[in-house]
């Protein structure tokens, strides 16, 4: 994905931070993200939340504990 500058938005953030859940991300997408997360409160927020539904789901797949 490129994300370079200007050209990245919401849209690629919330793409980075569901692809964060099943794999690890590049450098470059990291450092892309982290970017753009520093100037977006509302990516932030769906960051958080996107982690707290991945840590509950594990958390039931796991058998609640």
């Amino acid at each position: 994905m490129q994300a370079e500058g200007n050209d990245f938005d919401c849209r690629q953030a919330s793409r980075l931070l569901s692809a964060a859940c099943e794999r690890a991300l590049t450098p470059a997408e990291s450092q892309a993200l982290r970017y753009h997360l520093d100037r977006c409160l509302l990516c932030r927020n769906f960051g958080d939340q996107l982690d707290f539904l991945h840590r509950a789901s594990q958390r039931l797949r796991s058998g609640g504990k």
